[in-house]
C-alpha cells in the first residue's frame, strides 16, 4: 500500500491488519470510503472491511478494524 489514510489511528490499525495477512485495497476514483481490508481468504466467502476516509470517529473506526481482523474465521 503506498498512499496513508489520513488519520494515524487508523494507519496503525491497517499495519495491524496487513500485518495478519489482510489486504488493503485503495479504492478508486472520489469514492466515499477510502479503501478496504480483505482478509486471507481469497475469495467472495472472505472478511472484508470498508477504510472511511473520514470517519466521525477515528479512534472507534481503528477498533472496529481491529476487533474484525481478531474475529475473523480465515486469518493465518
Amino acid at each position: 500500500m503506498t498512499e496513508r489514510h489520513p488519520h494515524k489511528a487508523i494507519r496503525a490499525a491497517i499495519a495491524y491488519a496487513e500485518e495478519r495477512g489482510w489486504r488493503c485495497i485503495k479504492a478508486s476514483g472520489h469514492a466515499h470510503i477510502w479503501g478496504k481490508l480483505l482478509c486471507p481468504l481469497s475469495s467472495p466467502d472472505g472478511c472484508r472491511f470498508h477504510l472511511h476516509s473520514t470517519p466521525s470517529h477515528p479512534e472507534a473506526h481503528a477498533a472496529r478494524i481491529r476487533r474484525a481482523v481478531d474475529h475473523c474465521q480465515h486469518g493465518l
